[in-house]
């Protein structure tokens, strides 16, 4: 969750709570102008602590745990039968940055099977512009040349 979404989820629960900017602002101990800055989402950083105290004073509870994304968001057998479709970059992205390595030489073969050049046009752009900042994202794109060598060696030719 964002700064911007604990801003919005703070002003409704102060609304609902009959509360004033300043009322809450005491509250919490931050300042008025500050939680007007955070419920218009105009903030960057607030620090835990006081996002924290406000959340507090308008009952709102802070849960942390792992991420729920720490799997794939589809099942990545998609990529195993096209069917005509194009790949959406989001499937790509998937892919590239929670895929197996398995996942990833399917998603080369998707490429090199796609007779028009477009899925793999769009795997490299998608992989180009993750890898800026995704260690995944690095990793495929260092490995698909190989990946592509491997496939060209493991696939039947039709003569």
């Amino acid at each position: 969750m964002n700064l911007r979404a604990v801003g919005q989820l703070v002003a409704r629960r102060r609304r609902e709570q009959g509360l004033t900017l300043s009322q809450l602002a005491t509250a919490a101990g931050i300042g008025r102008s500050t939680l007007a800055a955070l419920e218009s989402g105009k903030l960057t950083e607030l620090g835990f602590g006081r996002v924290a105290r406000l959340c507090a004073a308008v009952d709102l509870i802070i849960d942390v745990r792992p991420p729920l994304l720490a799997a794939p968001l589809m099942a990545h057998r998609h990529l195993t039968d096209i069917a005509g479709r194009e790949l959406s970059k989001t499937a790509i992205e998937d892919v590239i940055t929670r895929g197996d390595f398995e996942a990833w030489r399917r998603l080369v073969r998707a490429m090199r099977d796609d007779p028009s050049g477009r899925i793999g046009d769009r795997v490299l752009r998608v992989a180009r512009a993750l890898s800026a900042h995704d260690p995944r994202a690095r990793a495929f794109a260092s490995l698909t040349p190989r990946l592509l060598r491997q496939d060209e060696l493991a696939a039947p030719r039709h003569v």
